[in-house]
């Protein structure tokens, strides 16, 4: 084979390397992005806890559901 051809293989040969690094790099980054959304979004949709039956564990549940309630309206 010519030097040319061997040089045109090993180019070629790198850029297809190159792009298929890239577009497994970006669809990492969509994957991980779509795992925080849905993990976020569990967190939103989980039941709401029974209401304890120590006093100050249940005040502080009133008042994280008041922090939540008030996020939603905002």
């Amino acid at each position: 084979m010519e030097s040319s051809s061997i040089i045109l293989l090993l180019v070629s040969a790198s850029i297809s390397f190159a792009l298929g690094r890239i577009i497994v790099h970006f669809r990492n980054i969509k994957r991980k992005r779509r795992s925080l959304e849905q993990q976020a979004q569990a967190l939103r949709d989980r039941p709401v806890e029974a209401e304890a039956k120590n006093k100050a564990k249940r005040k502080r549940q009133l008042k994280d559901l008041g922090k939540t309630a008030s996020r939603k309206f905002r």
